[in-house]
């Protein structure tokens, strides 16, 4: 019969083993951190987004395992730790926690394309675009005008994917009011409308999303937000939308493709 001290003996090897094994990759979580840093690096001061360089490493995990269960809710957050395993939050806690305090004061440059959008404004619009969707929105009183243009109207209509080329404008407007600051109804039940407040939009050309981390990438889809004058707001970090869009996949990462294949006339 083997002695208690060889079992005991083996039993730690085994525990050893496991421990390795379970051990976070940190080279790893940094490849996986580079999404992360296009809204946690070099953030406003005055603002809600925490930093992640020396923070807790169980504190990282237990936060992006609670958004990926559904028991913290952030639209943005909530979609990337949706497609976060297990493994991955390990190791992105990890690589996190070992960062000095400060150190995501700079903006890395890799982040920059995550950031910054590609998209210009349609030169020509409206022309080669057809509105397909009118939206009030009774929280802002304003109201929004959405645009497709006719590539990926044609897309819609024959039932397939919007290819590149697409591209989807919005228009928000704010609304007309009465005397008594109500919004002004027209015979179709939509909100008549004041002046412009400005647009969104989003692209895809190919090669676009060649430099997006796929954990928030849009297929080649990049996203502009443009002031009434149509110049770009520089103060916009496109990978808000990259995330907030990401778990559209199935609809061309378009939240109202439904309405753009209804205006087609797709079957």
């Amino acid at each position: 019969m083997r002695s208690y001290s060889w079992f005991a003996g083996v039993a730690m090897v085994i525990a050893a083993l496991g421990h390795a094994e379970a051990a976070p990759d940190v080279a790893a979580g940094k490849a996986k951190a580079v999404a992360c840093q296009a809204c946690h690096a070099a953030i406003n001061p005055n603002g809600d987004t925490p930093h992640l360089a020396g923070q807790r490493e169980r504190y990282i995990a237990k936060a992006l395992k609670a958004f990926k269960a559904g028991d913290r809710k952030h639209d943005i957050m909530s979609a990337i730790a949706n497609q976060l395993s297990d493994g991955d939050i390990e190791n992105l806690a990890a690589f996190w926690a070992g960062q000095p305090v400060g150190s995501d004061a700079a903006e890395p440059p890799e982040v920059g394309p995550i950031k910054k959008s590609l998209m210009t404004f349609p030169r020509d619009f409206p022309k080669g675009f057809v509105l397909y969707s009118t939206t009030n929105k009774e929280e802002e009183n304003a109201v929004a005008k959405s645009f497709v243009n006719t590539a990926g109207l044609a897309a819609a209509k024959a039932g397939k994917p919007l290819p590149d080329g697409t591209i989807v404008v919005v228009v928000n407007y704010a609304a007309k009011l009465d005397a008594n600051k109500k919004p002004v109804t027209e015979k179709d039940g939509s909100w008549a409308v004041d002046k412009i407040t400005g647009y969104a939009g989003m692209e895809a050309r190919a090669g676009w999303g060649k430099d997006i981390p796929d954990v928030i990438r849009n297929g080649t889809w990049n996203y502009g937000i443009f002031a009434p004058d149509k110049t770009p707001r520089s103060t916009v970090n496109q990978a808000a939308c990259l995330a907030c869009h990401k778990p559209t996949a199935a609809t061309s990462y378009v939240f109202t493709l439904k309405d753009i294949q209804a205006k087609a006339g797709a079957k």
